[in-house]
């Protein structure tokens, strides 16, 4: 047997559903300007990496690190004002969604969440051996909360996710919409607030009235530190306690839980950053809807969802001249959609300058990749 047979009978014995997977696929090229994954579009500044660099030195890299990460947890919860008890930290929000999967799905279970969401959602669900239940958004994005009850009373469910505001369409739901879906269900509630600090409000009142609500949340959005993989969750005790049962040991790195504990302590700087983005977010969203035939969409997250007639043309001309946005072709709802992070005003600047050049270019007639 050659080497090639060898490795599809190995191959052969992957669990069916892990065969049938697309995987997550961020974009593979770094081009000049990046407005395809919903980073923030500054870096930390320069005078807090610098203090960070240096007391890096003082961390002991031949150790593990805390396997608690008590400090960080301590810091999170000051911010969240709960106790360090209600705190769970993860390689990244997906990590703590997997775990969450691997405790309440699993083979035979359901998770629900409304469709378009973040893809994690149905490709975590999958890997863990569930069966994802999207229930599509209304025309205008909004919850369908009694679609969204009648899929969490089928005695299969066990968890829903529900991101505000909602990636990748952009709007928040008001609490009396997640609050109607919240109440009728004593399934597991994870209220996905990665983009929160973007938007005019939270949920965490519903965290505080109900016990199976949970609140997860990132560390690479508003707060520029994408590169170091950091997520969090808020929940009651007893729903920690059950998830450390199958955290991987040491999850978050040393260098992680010292960076996020500096940066925790300059929570001013993040406000003003959202407050800036969000500035340019609706600078930008004026600017897009001037071209033509576009449609934008309203936005409360740090990014906009646009819909035009040519979206898939549209995005292979922008990567010809080096800008990267997100597309949706095979996403159902999302047809001619693309998703753009904002960016820098001269990124924002830069992508416009591009559309109007692409858009007006031989008077409109098709270009490759259409």
């Amino acid at each position: 047997m050659n080497e090639k047979e060898s490795l599809a009978k190995i191959n052969a014995l992957v669990r069916g559903e892990i065969q049938q997977l697309r995987p997550y696929e961020p974009e593979a090229a770094l081009p000049e300007i990046r407005l395809d994954a919903n980073e923030s579009p500054g870096d930390v500044p320069p005078e807090l990496k610098q203090a960070i660099l240096e007391g890096l030195g003082r961390v002991f890299w031949n150790r593990y690190p805390d396997p608690e990460a008590l400090r960080l947890r301590e810091r999170l919860a000051d911010r969240e004002r709960v106790s360090p008890e209600c705190i769970l930290v993860g390689n990244g929000s997906d990590e703590i969604i997997r775990d969450l999967l691997t405790v309440y799905g699993g083979p035979g279970t359901r998770t629900v969440f409304p469709a378009p969401a973040f893809s994690m959602y149905r490709l975590l669900t999958l890997s863990t051996g569930g069966t994802p239940v999207g229930v599509r958004l209304r025309e205008d994005w909004s919850l369908d909360e009694a679609g969204l009850v009648s899929e969490l009373r089928h005695p299969n469910s066990r968890l829903a996710f529900i991101a505000s505001p909602n990636n990748p369409t952009g709007n928040a739901f008001p609490r009396a919409a997640v609050e109607a879906v919240v109440r009728e269900t004593e399934r597991l509630i994870v209220l996905d607030e990665a983009y929160r600090m973007f938007s005019n409000g939270d949920l965490r009142a519903l965290w505080e009235e109900y016990p199976q609500v949970v609140l997860l949340n990132t560390f690479s959005k508003s707060m520029s530190l994408a590169g170091i993989r950091l997520g969090y969750l808020v929940a009651r005790p007893e729903i920690i306690q059950m998830l450390n049962r199958v955290r991987l040991p040491y999850n978050v790195d040393s260098m992680a839980q010292y960076i996020a504990c500096q940066a925790l302590e300059y929570g001013s700087i993040w406000e003003q950053q959202a407050q800036r983005v969000m500035a340019e977010r609706e600078r930008l969203a004026q600017r897009l809807q001037a071209l033509p035939d576009m449609t934008v969409f309203p936005s409360q997250a740090n990014f906009i969802l646009i819909r035009h007639p040519r979206a898939v043309w549209l995005k292979t001309n922008l990567a010809d001249r080096n800008i990267a946005v997100r597309g949706f072709e095979k996403t159902e709802a999302l047809e001619n959609c693309l998703r753009i992070t904002v960016g820098t005003p001269g990124e924002n600047d830069s992508l416009i300058a591009a559309c109007r050049a692409v858009l007006n270019a031989s008077a409109g007639e098709p270009s490759h990749g259409e």
